[in-house]
């Protein structure tokens, strides 16, 4: 009995670790940004702007901060519809779903992220020119 039951503990525990293991390799932080920058190429409107203000870069990176996954999604996605963040040396790109479903592309990887509050970052976003849907 006491030896199922550390084979049972072993297992959990390592079932435990695996789990954060993947959670950390697969976890989408946007925290490292100093500069996010936003690319709006839709019909006849090219935006091309830096975000300056630290309450609109603080609720981008919240909302598009999380854990990656691998998926085919049927929404619109886009590169000349995205958002940058940089810190200088490293650069990545995420691109919000144009039809204003809640998951982002992460560049043309093949990964995805769930947008938190899709609603409170699109109105972040609207500040600067970017408004959705954009199909």
């Amino acid at each position: 009995m006491k030896t199922k039951l550390l084979v049972v503990g072993a297992v959990i525990s390592l079932i435990a670790i695996g789990i954060i293991i993947l959670r950390a390799f697969n976890y989408m932080d946007t925290s490292f940004a100093t500069m996010v920058s936003i690319k709006y190429y839709y019909d006849d409107i090219k935006i091309d702007v830096v975000v300056t203000d630290e309450d609109d870069m603080r609720i981008i990176k919240e909302n598009l901060t999380g854990v990656s996954f691998a998926d085919n999604p049927s929404c619109g996605f886009d590169l000349d519809v995205s958002i940058s963040f940089s810190d200088g040396e490293k650069e990545i790109v995420i691109c919000p779903a144009c039809d204003s479903c809640w998951t982002a592309r992460i560049g043309d990887s093949g990964r995805y992220i769930a947008i938190n509050d899709r609603k409170v970052l699109e109105a972040v976003l609207a500040k600067y020119g970017m408004t959705f849907p954009c199909v």
